[in-house]
Parts: structure tokens; sequence; C-alpha cells
């Protein structure tokens, strides 16, 4: 049996796959199968990885029809043969013992999932998720709570998972965003056990045309049914991580309406309106629940207060602290 499985979405990623690709085969072990899912690129992302496989019998690839990153995932792991498996992004980039360290980790503890540290470089800015050479080991119960804090990314790419324990969950293909999060809801909610080794050891890179760099759309809006969805879960299931979940849903109802009131609230008044009755409904929890970020709670009091004066300090702090809104802002002018 393989020991893992690697799937690899690639929508027009010409410019990069090259140098993913073999940072994947550069891997410190080679017992693996790598699984190209060429979904419906438009440029020569497709040929390159035709050639590769011409090269390493270790390559399979799939053309599919353009149907999104879910779909494609979704393809990989349905002919996936190995004991574990992992997911790269197609413009990323692993250091040489990522999946060495994931695997032996796995093993070492008798895990379901195994997770790394990440390196994450966007333009102009570098972020660490991890660097302090730590292990953590997670229960069930400590995984979720671990997803819903943010300790445990929302991310596939640093993490390998027991094939036998997520050979029932799937990518949600209505999801364009936050696919990743709900497939490692369910995936925490399936294992019994997590490790956690915070070395870095894989390269996310944010180009200037990425999805998280992108302005608000209608796209955003899926992911709130995805965290609501993520909230009757556990009201059903996992009663003692409503409050979690719930905080979960607020704080990213709470990052799209920065974004929006930072953009445009004009050009979003739907979506912005639907923000809004979601932020309500919270009205009598978030002040009291733990897990609402605190700068969320004292926005939202702000913001219930005085709309305008909460987008007007909002857009000034994001003017002086060139956040992520306003360079999205800035690029909608350009």
């Amino acid at each position: 049996m393989i020991e893992l499985s690697i799937i690899v979405p690639v929508y027009n990623k010409a410019q990069y796959i090259d140098v993913c690709i073999e940072s994947i085969l550069k891997q410190s072990i080679s017992d693996f199968e790598l699984i190209l899912v060429n979904d419906g690129s438009t440029d020569s992302s497709g040929a390159r990885c035709d050639e590769f496989a011409k090269r390493d019998n270790r390559i399979t690839v799939i053309h599919q029809v353009n149907e999104g990153v879910s779909s494609a995932r979704n393809a990989g792991s349905k002919v996936a043969k190995g004991k574990y498996i992992g997911f790269v992004d197609a413009d990323d980039i692993l250091y040489i013992k990522m999946y060495e360290v994931l695997i032996s980790n796995i093993k070492k503890y008798n895990a379901d999932i195994s997770i790394c540290g990440v390196r994450r470089v966007s333009p102009g800015k570098i972020q660490l998720f991890g660097g302090n050479n730590t292990i953590r080991i997670y229960n069930r119960d400590e995984g979720i709570t671990g997803l819903f804090s943010g300790e445990i990314l929302l991310s596939n790419y640093d993490k390998i998972y027991k094939k036998e324990t997520v050979e029932e969950i799937f990518f949600k293909p209505t999801a364009s965003i936050f696919e990743d999060a709900y497939y490692n809801f369910q995936a925490l909610k399936t294992a019994n056990k997590t490790v956690y080794d915070d070395r870095i050891l894989y390269d996310y890179m944010i180009r200037d045309n990425s999805l998280s760099q992108a302005a608000f759309s209608q796209k955003y809006m899926k992911a709130l049914y995805i965290t609501k969805e993520i909230v009757n879960t556990c009201q059903n299931e996992l009663q003692n991580h409503i409050d979690e979940a719930k905080a979960f849903d607020f704080n990213i109802n709470m990052i799209y309406l920065n974004m929006i009131l930072v953009e445009s609230t004009k050009t979003h008044y739907h979506e912005y309106s639907i923000i809004k009755e979601n932020l309500l409904s919270y009205h009598n929890f978030y002040k009291e629940n733990q897990y609402v970020s605190k700068r969320y709670k004292y926005g939202y009091t702000l913001f219930r207060f005085s709309p305008l004066l909460y987008a007007s300090i909002l857009k000034i702090y994001s003017t002086l602290t060139n956040s992520e809104h306003i360079n999205r802002k800035k690029k909608l002018s350009q």
C-alpha cells in the first residue's frame, strides 16, 4: 500500500506549478503518489502536469472541466490509494522534510491527523504560524476547540489525514471560500487524536491575484452558509461546542462587515444588510461569550451605537496599519 497520497488542485498556475511540484518530488520520503488535478486550466498548467508525469511514475494527472478547487480535491481523494492523504496548493512550496515529519508524528502518536507549522508569505509581509518547536496532542474535543480558536489553521495544506478517518468526508463544491474549514471541522469531529508539531515546514504563498487578496464579492457570503451549518451541527451533535461555533460565526461576520465598510457599503448593500441581521441575532450573546474576539466585541458595540462612527474609525485604523482591507480597496481603485 502506498504510504501517502498528495493531492494538488491546479487551475491556471503555470507560472508557479514547476516550483511547487519540484518541492514535492524532492521530499525526504519517496513512498508517495502525487495526484495533479487540472481543473480546466486555460493556460499551460495542464501541459506542465503531463510533462512531469512523463518524468516520474509516481505522478497521476486528472484533467477535468473547471468545477472549482473543492471538486478538484474530491476528484483526487476518490482515486487516492495512500494510507494517508495530504493536500497542497499549486503555487506553494514544501520544506524537504515536511511529509517525513508529519508521517513520523502520526505514527508515533497513533493520531488521525498530523499538522505542521506554516510560513504565510504575502506581498510585503511574512507571518509565522508556529515555529516554537513544540508538539501538542489534541483529543477530539480539544481539536475542535483548537480549530474554532485559530490555534489549528483552517487550511488543509499543513496537514495529513489518516485515509480511514476522512474516507467519507468531502469538500463542498458549492463553497468557493471556507471549503477547508468545513472539511477540517468534519475531520476533527471524526478524529480521536490530532498531533501538531509546530515546526515551520510549509510556505503558503499569497499572490496579488489570489482569492484571499480579492475584493469583497458574493463568493464571500458562501462562507457564512458554512459557518452557520457548523453552528447547526454543534447544536445537534456537539452541544459542548455551541458557544465556540457561534463565536466563530460571529467573528467571520465581523470580518466581512469590516471588508464591506472599508470597500463600499453602497456597492454591497444587500450583503451588508444580511450581515447586519446575522450580527443582530447575537446581540444578547456576544458580550458574554469568552470565545468572541475582544476587538470584535468592542467593534460591534461601537457599530451598534453608530455605524457611521465605526466605519470612520475602521477606515482610519486600516489606513494606519496598512491592513488587508485597505489593500483590497487600493486594488479596486487601480
